[in-house]
Protein backbone atom coordinates (compact mmCIF):
# COMPACT_ATOMS: atom_id res chain seq x y z
CA UNK A 1 0.00 0.00 0.00
CA UNK A 2 1.39 3.43 -0.97
CA UNK A 3 1.58 6.34 1.50
CA UNK A 4 -0.55 8.24 -0.32
CA UNK A 5 -3.06 5.60 -0.09
CA UNK A 6 -3.24 6.18 3.65
CA UNK A 7 -6.28 8.65 4.77
CA UNK A 8 -4.07 10.54 7.08
CA UNK A 9 -1.33 11.16 4.12
CA UNK A 10 -4.60 12.43 1.96
CA UNK A 11 -6.01 14.73 4.61
CA UNK A 12 -2.62 16.11 5.06
CA UNK A 13 -1.41 16.40 1.52
CA UNK A 14 -5.12 17.92 0.97
CA UNK A 15 -4.61 20.83 3.48
CA UNK A 16 -0.72 21.36 2.48
CA UNK A 17 -2.06 21.94 -1.11
CA UNK A 18 -4.63 23.91 0.31
CA UNK A 19 -2.20 26.12 2.66
CA UNK A 20 0.60 26.59 0.51
CA UNK A 21 -0.16 25.26 -3.01
CA UNK A 22 1.53 22.58 -5.49
CA UNK A 23 5.32 24.61 -5.28
CA UNK A 24 7.80 22.09 -3.44
CA UNK A 25 8.91 23.09 -0.10
CA UNK A 26 11.68 21.59 2.04
CA UNK A 27 11.41 20.11 5.50
CA UNK A 28 12.93 23.67 7.07
CA UNK A 29 10.90 25.65 4.59
CA UNK A 30 7.67 23.85 5.59
CA UNK A 31 8.60 24.36 9.15
CA UNK A 32 9.57 28.01 8.79
CA UNK A 33 5.97 28.82 6.83
CA UNK A 34 4.11 27.13 9.46
CA UNK A 35 5.47 28.89 12.39
CA UNK A 36 5.44 32.23 10.48
CA UNK A 37 1.60 31.58 9.30
CA UNK A 38 0.55 30.49 12.36
CA UNK A 39 -0.49 27.40 11.25
CA UNK A 40 -4.58 26.40 11.27
CA UNK A 41 -6.18 23.76 13.42
CA UNK A 42 -6.90 21.63 10.85
CA UNK A 43 -3.34 21.67 9.39
CA UNK A 44 -1.92 20.75 12.82
CA UNK A 45 -4.55 18.18 13.16
CA UNK A 46 -3.92 16.80 9.86
CA UNK A 47 -0.04 16.53 10.49
CA UNK A 48 -0.22 15.06 14.15
CA UNK A 49 -2.64 12.25 12.27
CA UNK A 50 -0.59 11.28 9.93
CA UNK A 51 2.40 11.06 12.45
CA UNK A 52 0.54 9.22 15.38
CA UNK A 53 0.24 6.72 12.36
CA UNK A 54 3.32 5.92 11.89
CA UNK A 55 4.15 6.29 15.48
CA UNK A 56 0.99 3.82 16.84
CA UNK A 57 2.63 1.32 15.08
CA UNK A 58 5.74 1.76 16.42
CA UNK A 59 4.92 1.99 19.57
CA UNK A 60 2.65 -1.29 19.59
CA UNK A 61 5.47 -3.38 18.44
CA UNK A 62 7.84 -1.54 21.80
CA UNK A 63 5.18 -1.54 24.58
CA UNK A 64 5.06 -4.42 27.05
CA UNK A 65 1.03 -5.24 26.85
CA UNK A 66 1.69 -7.31 30.24
CA UNK A 67 2.56 -3.61 31.88
CA UNK A 68 0.62 -1.28 30.01
CA UNK A 69 -2.34 -3.05 28.90
CA UNK A 70 -3.13 -3.50 25.20
CA UNK A 71 -2.11 -0.44 23.13
CA UNK A 72 -4.88 1.92 21.90
CA UNK A 73 -6.80 1.09 18.68
CA UNK A 74 -5.88 3.74 15.52
CA UNK A 75 -9.47 4.48 15.89
CA UNK A 76 -9.80 5.29 19.01
CA UNK A 77 -6.26 7.78 18.84
CA UNK A 78 -7.78 9.24 15.82
CA UNK A 79 -11.44 10.12 17.21
CA UNK A 80 -9.57 11.63 20.67
CA UNK A 81 -7.11 13.59 19.02
CA UNK A 82 -10.22 14.83 16.93
CA UNK A 83 -11.78 15.94 19.88
CA UNK A 84 -9.12 17.54 21.03
CA UNK A 85 -8.62 19.95 18.16
CA UNK A 86 -12.35 20.74 18.34
CA UNK A 87 -12.71 21.87 21.18
CA UNK A 88 -9.77 23.94 20.51
CA UNK A 89 -10.83 25.55 17.49
CA UNK A 90 -14.24 26.25 19.86
CA UNK A 91 -12.19 27.79 22.50
CA UNK A 92 -10.05 29.93 19.72
CA UNK A 93 -13.93 31.16 18.01
CA UNK A 94 -14.52 31.97 21.36
CA UNK A 95 -11.91 34.21 22.34
CA UNK A 96 -12.25 36.01 19.38
CA UNK A 97 -15.52 36.32 19.96
CA UNK A 98 -15.59 40.89 20.25
CA UNK A 99 -11.74 40.77 19.91
CA UNK A 100 -10.17 43.78 18.76
CA UNK A 101 -7.26 44.18 15.88
CA UNK A 102 -4.68 46.57 16.41
CA UNK A 103 -6.16 49.72 15.40
CA UNK A 104 -9.32 49.36 16.74
CA UNK A 105 -6.94 48.56 20.36
CA UNK A 106 -5.28 51.95 19.54
CA UNK A 107 -8.55 53.59 18.97
CA UNK A 108 -10.04 52.03 22.59
CA UNK A 109 -6.54 53.00 24.55
CA UNK A 110 -6.41 56.47 22.93
CA UNK A 111 -2.79 55.53 21.60
CA UNK A 112 -0.74 54.67 18.36
CA UNK A 113 -0.99 51.12 16.55
CA UNK A 114 2.60 51.12 17.16
CA UNK A 115 2.81 51.81 21.08
CA UNK A 116 -0.08 48.63 21.33
CA UNK A 117 2.47 47.01 19.92
CA UNK A 118 4.98 47.64 22.51
CA UNK A 119 2.54 47.07 25.27
CA UNK A 120 2.13 43.59 23.39
CA UNK A 121 5.89 42.93 23.24
CA UNK A 122 6.10 44.22 26.96
CA UNK A 123 3.51 41.90 28.40
CA UNK A 124 0.99 44.54 29.16
CA UNK A 125 -1.21 43.45 26.65
CA UNK A 126 -1.93 39.55 25.12
CA UNK A 127 -3.16 39.11 21.31
CA UNK A 128 -4.08 35.80 19.77
CA UNK A 129 -3.03 35.00 15.98
CA UNK A 130 -5.33 33.67 13.04
CA UNK A 131 -3.34 33.59 10.26
CA UNK A 132 -1.06 36.92 9.90
CA UNK A 133 -3.44 39.01 11.47
CA UNK A 134 -2.86 39.44 15.58
CA UNK A 135 -6.76 39.86 17.48
CA UNK A 136 -6.58 41.39 21.37
CA UNK A 137 -9.26 39.31 23.49
CA UNK A 138 -12.24 41.65 24.54
CA UNK A 139 -12.10 40.58 27.80
CA UNK A 140 -8.33 42.27 29.50
CA UNK A 141 -9.86 45.75 27.91
CA UNK A 142 -11.77 48.13 30.68
CA UNK A 143 -13.39 51.43 30.50
CA UNK A 144 -11.25 53.64 28.23
CA UNK A 145 -7.85 51.29 29.45
CA UNK A 146 -6.76 47.34 30.56
CA UNK A 147 -8.39 45.54 33.29
CA UNK A 148 -6.64 46.34 37.10
CA UNK A 149 -3.61 44.18 37.53
CA UNK A 150 -3.34 42.56 33.81
CA UNK A 151 0.36 42.90 33.35
CA UNK A 152 0.76 40.58 36.48
CA UNK A 153 -1.70 38.33 35.53
CA UNK A 154 -0.08 38.02 32.18
CA UNK A 155 3.58 37.50 33.63
CA UNK A 156 2.22 35.17 36.10
CA UNK A 157 -0.43 32.70 33.64
CA UNK A 158 2.06 29.38 32.96
CA UNK A 159 0.02 29.03 29.78
CA UNK A 160 -0.78 30.21 26.27
CA UNK A 161 -2.58 33.38 25.44
CA UNK A 162 -5.65 31.37 24.37
CA UNK A 163 -5.68 29.00 27.27
CA UNK A 164 -5.57 32.25 29.78
CA UNK A 165 -8.36 33.45 27.68
CA UNK A 166 -10.42 30.53 28.57
CA UNK A 167 -9.32 30.95 32.06
CA UNK A 168 -10.13 34.13 32.89
CA UNK A 169 -13.43 34.53 31.06
CA UNK A 170 -14.33 31.12 32.55
CA UNK A 171 -16.51 31.38 36.24
CA UNK A 172 -14.42 30.16 38.74
CA UNK A 173 -15.68 28.19 42.09
CA UNK A 174 -12.75 29.99 43.48
CA UNK A 175 -14.08 33.33 42.87
CA UNK A 176 -17.29 33.15 43.89
CA UNK A 177 -18.65 31.82 41.10
CA UNK A 178 -17.41 35.59 39.00
CA UNK A 179 -14.49 35.14 35.96
CA UNK A 180 -11.09 36.57 37.22
CA UNK A 181 -11.90 39.42 34.31
CA UNK A 182 -14.63 40.27 36.47
CA UNK A 183 -12.79 39.77 39.84
CA UNK A 184 -10.24 41.91 38.72
CA UNK A 185 -12.77 45.19 38.41
CA UNK A 186 -13.06 44.76 42.03
CA UNK A 187 -11.45 46.44 44.96
CA UNK A 188 -8.81 43.55 46.22
CA UNK A 189 -9.08 41.84 42.80
CA UNK A 190 -6.13 41.37 41.93
CA UNK A 191 -5.46 39.70 44.59
CA UNK A 192 -7.64 37.06 44.59
CA UNK A 193 -6.79 36.39 41.28
CA UNK A 194 -3.34 36.09 41.56
CA UNK A 195 -4.14 33.11 44.78
CA UNK A 196 -6.70 31.59 42.19
CA UNK A 197 -4.04 31.72 39.39
CA UNK A 198 -1.26 30.22 41.91
CA UNK A 199 -3.62 26.73 42.00
CA UNK A 200 -3.07 26.46 38.77
CA UNK A 201 1.07 26.05 39.22
CA UNK A 202 2.81 23.20 40.05
CA UNK A 203 3.76 25.05 43.45
CA UNK A 204 0.52 24.49 44.60
CA UNK A 205 0.85 20.92 45.02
Amino acid sequence: MSATAIPEAERLADELVKRFGESPLTVRELAAELVADDAPVALIGALEDALSQTAAAEERDQLDETLWGPAPAHQELADAQRATYTALEDAMHNALSGALSREEAARRLGITPQAVSKRLAGGRLLALRRGRVRWFPAWQFHEDGTLPGLEQVIAAYPGSPLSLTSWATSRSPDLDGQTPAQTLTRRGGLTRVLDALRALTATAW
